[in-house]
């Protein structure tokens, strides 16, 4: 009898268990799937945005200034960086003495002075100073800026030097020789051509004019013995 029982509250349970255990198996399936789903969206909508306007790295390509190592500055090569962005070759500090100049020409000016050209050094300048090679009293100096300067009274033979100078001290100097200008052989050549070919076309317009006028005369001298021979009348002959 009580073998009986058992059976019948075992087969009670069993579907019970069974029908109770199936919504949560349902239960828990549909929530892995709805995770799923989420983590695949996430996945799908995920994308790089650009970079915004302000964010975006650019280089801007630095041009060299227009800077002339030969010529008068009227303003330096830093105000001019400043102002357009352009970059100045590069100098040494003024804490370092500074580079030779290039002295380009001695050239023969007017007053019997003589100019003399040079070219900055790459190098901090705040002076230059021309003098006569082994005379300490021929000394003269001209602003950083000038690129010329005069010296009076130069012979042929003397040795012009210019050195440039900071606050470290003066560089090594750059000589050269004051010389006679050159004679130009082709220009003297091409005016003594030109003065052969104005002289032989005065001599060639002075005999015809010498021809002309002969031949003139002759005409004349002519018609007067014509006029005057008395075998000739207007009756006829005699």
């Amino acid at each position: 009898m009580f073998l009986l029982w058992f059976l019948l509250l075992l087969q009670v349970c069993v579907p019970v268990r069974s029908t109770s255990a199936s919504p949560s198996q349902h239960h828990t399936r549909v929530r892995i799937i709805e995770v799923e789903d989420d983590y695949d969206d996430i996945n799908t909508h995920t994308t790089h945005s650009p970079l915004a306007p302000g964010l975006t790295i650019s280089r801007a390509i630095r041009r060299p200034c227009d800077y002339d190592p030969c010529a008068v500055q009227t303003s330096p090569c830093d105000v001019i960086s400043a102002q357009t962005g352009c970059l100045c070759p590069g100098l040494t500090g003024p804490q370092e003495r500074p580079e030779p100049p290039d002295l380009r020409e001695l050239r023969p000016g007017s007053g019997g002075g003589v100019s003399v050209l040079w070219c900055a050094p790459r190098s901090t300048v705040t002076r230059y100073e021309v003098s006569l090679k082994d005379e300490k009293n021929s000394v003269q100096t001209f602003g950083e800026h000038l690129r010329s300067g005069v010296i009076p009274g130069l012979k042929f033979g003397q040795i012009v030097c210019v050195a440039a100078g900071n606050e470290a001290g003066l560089s090594e100097q750059s000589c050269t020789q004051y010389e006679a200008p050159q004679v130009d052989h082709a220009a003297l050549s091409a005016g003594v051509i030109a003065g052969c070919i104005g002289f032989f076309l005065l001599l060639l317009a002075l005999s015809v004019i010498l021809w002309r006028k002969r031949t003139c005369r002759k005409g004349g001298m002519g018609d007067a013995e014509g006029l005057g021979n008395p075998s000739y009348s207007n009756d006829g002959v005699l």
